[in-house]
């Protein structure tokens, strides 16, 4: 077998254009978002790097990596240092289990290539890649709390011990939220979980429509967007738990931010409205075309930009949560809901 029939090759090839890509769509996000704001607001974004703005994220990119890297004193430099890479590596690891197409049958003209007639896009498929998500998601936490402890600075700590306690307290409802959807598709696994909506999204569900709000209200705190960025609250903590970051290792965090809203728009349209399943329209099916399953993938991206959209809308609309008053819709009013969400799903699919 030829080196590029090999597994280990095409795994290569996964992680590269996976990394290549996400890279890229965090760094056009940043530049999305100043766009939209400047319509929300009627005012100009960025408009002058490049043609109407294209390259501004190359330029912000320059910026960051040639500023002067700065230590502050009496900080733990290990922590210091160590906190942005964490964030970022833990943003990175989770589009590993995410598939991104579905098994596209190329024929056997690929075979001499690829080794077998069949791809994917997804790097790594455990059959527990639900759980596998939210256990990398969940380190994300240890570099914001990193962060505001070794920074020496206490708006910085305070600033990492309320995004601790917010994360924590939104875990609980994000995970609890995805347990009714487990129990309809009967799997953990996130590629068998599309396919058990060919037929309805669980959108269309009772149980599923419940944990789509609840997930929907729950990824915003989760990554720390407004309406519940209290953990980089400007009128109170200065910035908040990255104060003291500058250059390339706020970038870091700045990257790492908008990784985390991507990755949580897949995971909705994945979990909620069926993958690159179209309702009526099975690409799959369409006269066994090989690229037949790229039509849906086109429509699954759409509805990931949807919630990408919606990241942005929601920061540019709504206004900021007291912290008590984010604790308590967490604890008292959607963990609830959350737990009667399941009784409910395991009412449905009995039922069913």
């Amino acid at each position: 077998m030829a080196w590029y029939q090999s597994e280990i090759f095409w795994t290569v090839v996964k992680i590269a254009l996976t990394f290549f890509v996400l890279i890229t769509g965090a760094a056009y996000y940043t530049l999305m978002e100043r766009k939209w704001a400047g319509y929300f607001q009627d005012r100009y974004g960025p408009n002058r790097a490049g043609w109407g703005g294209f390259f501004q994220p190359l330029a912000d990119g320059i910026k960051f990596l040639t500023k002067m890297e700065t230590i502050p004193r009496n900080v733990d430099t290990v922590l210091f240092l160590l906190a942005p890479a964490v964030s970022v590596v833990s943003a990175i690891l989770l589009w590993a289990a995410i598939p991104f197409t579905p098994v596209l049958n190329l024929g056997p003209k690929a075979e001499p290539i690829l080794g077998s007639q069949q791809f994917i896009l997804q790097t790594l498929n455990p059959n527990a890649g639900i759980l596998f998500v939210f256990a990398i998601g969940s380190l994300a936490v240890y570099g914001i709390m990193l962060a505001g402890w070794s920074s020496n600075n206490k708006y910085s700590l305070l600033g990492s011990v309320r995004s601790t306690a917010q994360m924590i307290s939104y875990e609980l409802t994000l995970g609890m939220s995805v347990i009714p959807i487990v129990l309809m598709a009967g799997h953990l696994d996130l590629y068998k979980i599309i396919e058990a909506q060919k037929e309805t999204w669980f959108l269309f569900t009772l149980p599923g429509f419940i944990a789509f709000w609840l997930f929907v209200i729950s990824m915003f705190a989760e990554t720390n967007r407004l309406p519940f960025d209290l953990a980089e609250a400007e009128s109170e903590l200065v910035v908040g738990f990255h104060t003291e970051y500058g250059g390339f290792k706020f970038a870091l965090f700045f990257i790492a931010e908008y990784m985390n809203m991507i990755t949580l728009s897949f995971l909705a349209a994945l979990l909620f409205l069926g993958g690159w399943n179209i309702p009526f329209f099975i690409p799959v099916n369409l006269h066994g075309e090989w690229w037949a399953p790229l039509v849906g993938v086109f429509f699954y991206v759409l509805k990931a930009l949807f919630f990408v959209f919606l990241f942005v809308w929601v920061r540019w609309s709504l206004p900021r949560f007291r912290y008590d008053q984010l604790m308590h819709l967490g604890w008292r009013v959607l963990l609830p809901i959350a737990l009667a969400n399941i009784f409910l799903a395991g009412i449905y699919v009995y039922v069913g």
